[in-house]
């Protein structure tokens, strides 16, 4: 484009037609000057976007981690206080015995144990 520009220029007559000439190449480097510029501004637009979308995600991030730590400490304050004033003791405990036949050839009877124990908090 300079190229044909400057060619135009320099070996054009100052007739009318060499002027017309020389706008019409000036109006082609302005529509590509324009385009590009276009082209630049969206490339930007979409940069600046970019940006806003990764720090938006980053704070995001932060926030997480900070609901996440603020849920943490809260659960070991609650536990810390409930493990101090109560503790788990044995409610019922429960032992059975008990002989069952079985389907075998030799008439054995077979035993069984059960050991049952159930838990509840008290206070101290």
């Amino acid at each position: 484009m300079i190229k044909l520009l400057l060619h135009s220029w320099l070996f054009s007559s100052p007739s009318l037609a060499g002027v017309s000439q020389q706008q019409s190449v000036l109006n082609q480097m302005l529509q590509f000057l324009k385009k590009r510029y276009r082209v630049l501004k969206m490339k930007y637009r979409t940069l600046k976007l970019l940006r806003r979308r990764k720090i938006a995600r980053k704070r995001i991030r932060t926030t997480e981690k900070a609901v996440q730590a603020l849920i943490i400490g809260l659960a070991l304050v609650l536990i810390f206080l409930v493990g101090c004033s109560y503790n788990m003791v044995p409610h019922e405990t429960k032992i059975e015995y008990g002989t069952t036949a079985t389907d075998s050839k030799n008439d054995k009877l077979q035993e069984k144990r059960f050991i049952t124990q159930s838990w509840r908090w008290n206070k101290r």
